[in-house]
């Protein structure tokens, strides 16, 4: 919204819905038929960004200012991101036409929108990069946030129920059932997890998120 004006600014209020999301909800699913874009007026939101085979790819942190779910407002196609609360959120919700007929009325909108997207695009990139020389552990710590934000669940005291067995988490990741069971172990040790059979309480979700190889 930098460099807008205040006609422009009332008239995107004028237009949004105010809502007030609990932590863990689930606000979009990958594949979901909708347009609205959302403007993050407090709290955080959990991104999972997934691939076309149905793997996730990553995962990304939105904060108090950011926004999400433009990019079904402005080309009409399935949703390509998952997203859920990560705290007590209050969004601000904008129809997918409403948000088509503002970027028409009021091009200093678009042009931010256009930037910003550019530099999201470049980020990506070189995290997708990252994501393809990514070690067995990130690849079960991603797995596993995504079975947790599948179940409403990816906040701290969450817990998976029926969860995978470690051969299936290491047959969906493409590792082997050892090498995934070592993770394993490691994050029980760590705090991060507390897992038993067919359940698995997220302790940390912020060190569960802490995939950097």
């Amino acid at each position: 919204m930098r460099d807008i004006d205040q006609q422009a600014l009332d008239a995107v209020i004028q237009k949004m819905a105010v809502l007030h999301i609990p932590r863990g909800k689930l606000i979009m699913m990958h594949g979901d038929e909708t347009t609205e874009t959302y403007f993050l007026l407090s709290g955080t939101v959990i991104g999972q960004v997934v691939a076309a085979s149905g793997r996730e790819i990553l995962f990304t942190e939105i904060a108090q200012g950011g926004y999400f779910g433009e990019l079904a407002s402005l080309d009409g196609n399935a949703r390509s991101i998952t997203i859920s609360a990560h705290s007590d959120c209050v969004l601000g919700r904008l129809q997918g036409g409403d948000f088509l007929a503002l970027l028409r009325m009021y091009p200093q909108l678009a042009i931010n929108l256009a930037t910003d997207l550019g530099t999201r695009l470049r980020r990506m990139n070189d995290r997708v990069f990252g994501l393809v020389v990514h070690n067995v552990e990130t690849r079960v710590r991603v797995r596993l946030m995504q079975l947790a934000q599948e179940q409403e669940q990816l906040v701290n005291g969450g817990v998976i129920t029926n969860a995978p067995t470690h051969e299936v988490i290491s047959n969906f990741i493409g590792a082997n059932r050892e090498a995934v069971s070592r993770v394993i172990a490691k994050l029980n040790r760590d705090g991060v997890i507390m897992s038993k059979r067919g359940v698995i309480t997220i302790n940390d979700v912020d060190a569960l998120m802490d995939t950097e190889d």
